[in-house]
C-alpha cells in the first residue's frame, strides 16, 4: 500500500514537473565569442527565461565605463541596425521592454523593437531588429550595455532565438569611437537549465503526504489489533 501511495505521489509530482517544464522550457544561453570589425571578445550576450512568454536579452559589452567607454551601439546607415536577431515561429505579438537604457531612451535617441529592417551586412538578414532614432555615426552612439525583455503573447522560449541563414544568432552595429561596423555572435553555450526550487518542494510535499497516510494506516491497524 505504501508503495502505491508513493507511486501516486510521484506520478502527480511528475505531471506538475512536466507542466512547469513546458512553461519554463528554455535553458540559459550565453554567447561569448563574436566576429566582425571589433575584437572577438567585444561582449557577451545572455538569454534568460523569465516566464512562459518572456525572455531577457542582456548584451554586456566589454567596456562601457564612463567617462570614456570603449564600445557603443550605433546606426551607420544602409543595411545596418544597432541590434538584430531571429525568432522561430510567428513574429506576431512580439514586443520589447527596455531595462537598460531605461525605457530605451538615451541622450541621442530611442530604441524600439521592429519586425522589419533586420539587415546586418555582411551577416545577412534577421527577422527582428532593435532600431534607434539617433542619427548615424559614433557621435550619436549609445555607449552602454543593452538589456531588454522580449515578450510574445503566444509563448516564447530561449530556444526560439535561432540562427539566420548566415548561421548568426545576433548581430550588432558597434563602434569603438573610430571603427564602425557589424558584429555577429554565432556560437551559443548552455549556461544552466532552470530548476525552480518549488519543483523540489512539491516533490517533498507529495512524499510527505504519502508517508503521513502510510503512518496513519499503520496506527489504525495497530489500534484494531489491541
Amino acid at each position: 500500500m505504501f508503495k502505491s501511495i508513493i507511486h501516486c505521489a510521484a506520478m502527480a509530482a511528475g505531471g506538475l514537473l512536466l507542466s512547469a517544464a513546458s512553461a519554463l522550457a528554455g535553458p540559459v544561453y550565453t554567447f561569448t565569442t563574436s566576429v566582425g570589425v571589433q575584437p572577438s571578445n567585444v561582449g557577451t550576450i545572455t538569454l534568460t527565461q523569465i516566464n512562459s512568454t518572456t525572455v531577457d536579452v542582456f548584451v554586456d559589452l566589454t567596456d562601457t565605463t564612463l567617462p570614456a567607454p570603449q564600445y557603443g551601439f550605433i546606426n551607420t546607415g544602409g543595411p545596418h541596425t544597432p541590434f538584430a536577431f531571429t525568432l522561430a515561429g510567428t513574429e506576431s505579438g512580439v514586443s520589447a521592454t527596455f531595462l537598460q537604457p531605461s525605457g530605451g531612451a538615451y541622450t541621442f535617441g530611442l530604441f524600439s523593437l521592429s519586425t522589419s529592417n533586420g539587415d546586418a551586412t555582411p551577416f545577412g538578414t534577421f527577422g527582428i531588429s532593435i532600431n534607434s532614432t539617433a542619427g548615424n555615426g559614433s557621435s550619436n552612439a549609445y555607449y552602454g550595455d543593452l538589456d531588454f525583455r522580449v515578450t510574445r503573447t503566444s509563448g516564447l522560449s530561449t530556444d526560439d532565438f535561432i540562427a539566420n541563414a548566415q548561421l548568426a544568432y545576433f548581430a550588432a552595429d558597434l563602434t569603438n569611437g573610430q571603427d564602425t561596423g557589424s558584429q555577429a555572435w554565432m556560437t551559443r553555450v548552455v549556461a544552466a537549465v532552470p530548476e525552480p526550487s518549488t519543483w523540489a518542494m512539491m516533490i517533498l510535499g507529495f512524499a510527505g503526504v504519502g508517508f503521513m497516510a502510510y503512518r496513519r494506516r499503520n496506527q489504525a491497524t495497530a489500534f484494531r489489533m489491541i
